[in-house]
């Protein structure tokens, strides 16, 4: 685990200061502190900051060259079949001086080329120059779990872990993204290759790129999109249990590698109580445990986490926060992310992982349980909203039915009809609408064309799965192509500032792969027939986890490895009380931030609409209104830091 750096000539030699060079890379410390180093060459630049993790000796270090000094790799993450590969590579001839995945990984590129990436399971962001041929390879994981950036100029292309890096080696005094600002009102991040920096891209999950001379090519390798259609085959509950359990413990096993202490999150909820029990009945000693949360009543789940650590005699610390704490840490998690804050929760993730870091430097972490296995219950099941406000499934009701179902269609959806799927999933994914965000951000941010191009892209990714494809399953993919890198940005900051490295098992591409393949109906389960029929004229927010279990499949799997009181209680997320703050004492705080004369002449939001929701009744009992004031006073954070010139500098 570590942070990358690079910058490499486009047809022409690299003239650029070492020294400044060097000074980029260190900018991310944080993710290396334990080794730094550079090579140059007329062609390239790499530079590298490590965090040891497997084979901690100084022989590992990057750049790591190849014996016959063809061929140069640096590379954040973890390769956890490296001792696989290894085999099958000595068996070709290879021999190896480290016991690292890195050299694995180096000697995988030099047989197999850029088809190495097939061989790999885990987390990657990577680069690799070539003398053979000229050419220089990047590439980035399946799932995007590791970060990589570029920006392009006619001349070179830098590439980094962090843009910080990007923007302080070339020198380039960046302009805000105005869509990205728009989209992340939206969807709480640039959704896609978008990043909130002008010029500045990322490099897209599953993707490598090919650079040689001039040419620059992006070509992508793994698309799990054809697994969908092996649903039509029901293999029955028994045999996904067991594939699921199978696949999971590996995928455990996989990450608890180490050659440093390691531990888990665990917040109490299904996910992270999966697999601290796991790890527990891996490990033959006590497994390290941390759970976090604040200390207004409601928002912690503190006696749920500790029923499971008194299960696995887990060694628990149990970590309290006040508003003050989060507050005071804020500006500084912008500062790792390169980027406004997506949810509140990046926060005491981040203090949670300084903690932990004075007793491990591994932690395994629950996301993507929920989008692989068909959590988020009021979403996935509104599907079923949508189905039933069609006209022909309306046709079928008696008139007082019709009437009371369209009534509940227009109370939670503003319509009572939707123009298609799109239509319906973008009602319900928006966090913010259109409208609240013309009232919020000033009239030269271009709402009404960036929300074309968003349509647009999301409508792309519904079209990758085949034509018959059921909304279900269009809504799935969306989560997963378009959600997940977004969930794992925050992962990847929240850890990596504080010099830990966070695995995320639900997230193995073998597993991803084959819950692509499990039917609807075993991720997100009717309880009864009769429960079903008790539903037909209620929206998902009445139903979920009420008349249906939400992560069917994963519940079942464990039942009797995690208390019942764990894996069927409600879904409560990681509560934040930000409308208590914003409607109270840090009222000021967000009126002194966002009304100042630097952020109204930023030209980003509207004052009067802004003021107007600052003193809105309901920034003090609405945690959506206070989100959204507090997403606004993330991006006047965000600017002051990078826009206004401290960062590039």
């Amino acid at each position: 685990m570590c942070g990358i750096l690079g910058k490499i000539g486009l047809g022409a030699a690299l003239n650029i200061s070492q020294e400044r060079f060097v000074e980029a890379l260190n900018l991310q410390q944080h993710r290396g502190p334990d080794n730094g180093a550079s090579v140059f060459d007329k062609q390239f630049a790499f530079g590298h900051r490590r965090l040891s993790i497997i084979d901690l000796s100084n022989h590992a270090n990057q750049p790591m060259i190849s014996a016959d000094g063809r061929v140069v790799l640096i590379f954040n993450g973890e390769i956890y079949n490296f001792n696989e590969v290894k085999e099958q590579l000595t068996a070709k001839g290879h021999r190896f001086s480290t016991s690292s995945d890195t050299e694995v990984l180096l000697y995988a590129y030099y047989e197999y080329g850029a088809d190495c990436v097939q061989y790999l399971q885990g987390m990657f962001a990577f680069a690799i120059h070539d003398f053979r041929t000229g050419e220089t390879l990047l590439a980035r994981d399946r799932i995007g779990i590791k970060p990589l950036y570029f920006r392009r100029t006619d001349s070179s292309l830098t590439f980094s872990s962090e843009i910080k890096s990007i923007l302080h080696l070339d020198q380039y005094r960046p302009q805000i993204n105005k869509a990205a600002v728009s989209s992340y009102l939206s969807y709480r991040y640039p959704i896609l290759d978008d990043t909130f920096f002008q010029d500045v891209e990322s490099l897209a999950p599953g993707c490598y790129m090919k650079i040689r001379n001039e040419s620059v090519s992006i070509h992508r390798y793994w698309n799990p999109c054809t697994e969908y259609e092996k649903q039509s085959v029901d293999h029955g509950e028994s045999y996904y249990i067991e594939n699921l359990r199978d696949l999971l413990r590996s995928s455990v096993r996989y990450r608890m590698i180490a050659d440093v202490p390691s531990g888990a999150f665990l917040s109490g909820g299904v996910d992270s109580s999966v697999l601290a029990a796991l790890m527990a009945q891996e490990s033959d000693r006590p497994v390290k445990t941390f759970t976090i949360g604040f200390e207004e009543q409601g928002y912690n789940e503190f006696e749920y986490a500790q029923l499971l650590a008194d299960r696995y005699h887990t060694q628990h610390k149990q970590i309290h926060l006040s508003g003050k704490d989060f507050l005071d840490n804020m500006i500084k998690v912008i500062g790792f992310k390169d980027a406004p804050l997506s949810v509140p929760n990046e926060v005491p993730l981040y203090m949670m992982a300084k903690e932990l870091k004075k007793d491990i430097t591994v932690v395994l972490s629950g996301e993507g349980a929920d989008e692989v296995f068909g959590g988020y219950g009021r979403i996935f099941r509104s599907t079923d909203d949508y189905l039933r406000a069609r006209q022909v499934e309306m046709e079928n009701l008696r008139a007082d039915d019709r009437t009371l179902f369209q009534d509940k269609l227009r109370a939670k959806y503003g319509v009572t009809s939707f123009a298609n799927e799109l239509d319906h999933f973008l009602n319900i994914y928006r966090y913010t609408s259109v409208a609240d965000k013309k009232s919020l951000l000033h009239s030269d941010m271009g709402v009404d064309a960036a929300e074309k191009v968003f349509v647009q892209k999301f409508q792309d990714i519904f079209d990758e799965l085949p034509e018959d494809s059921s909304y279900y399953n269009r809504m799935s993919w969306a989560f997963l192509r378009i959600h997940v890198p977004g969930l794992l940005h925050r992962v990847d900051t929240t850890t990596m500032g504080a010099s830990v490295e966070g695995r995320v098992p639900f997230l193995d591409h073998r597993l991803v792969e084959f819950m692509c393949t499990v039917p609807q109906h075993y991720k997100i389960r009717w309880n009864s027939e009769p429960d079903r029929l008790k539903a037909r004229l209620l929206l998902s927010d009445e139903i979920s986890e009420l008349y249906d279990t939400p992560k069917y499949l994963l519940k079942k799997a464990y039942e009797g490895t995690v208390p019942d009181e764990i894996l069927y209680r409600r879904k409560m997320g990681f509560p934040v009380p930000l409308n208590e703050w914003f409607g109270g004492e840090f009222h000021d705080y967000a009126r002194d931030i966002l009304l100042s004369t630097k952020s109204r002449n930023r030209g980003i939001i509207d004052a009067d609409g802004v003021s107007s929701w600052l003193e809105h009744e309901d920034l003090a009992v609405d945690h959506s209104h206070a989100m959204k004031i507090w997403m606004l006073v993330n991006t006047e954070l965000f600017c002051e830091q990078y826009m206004d010139g401290q960062i590039a500098a």
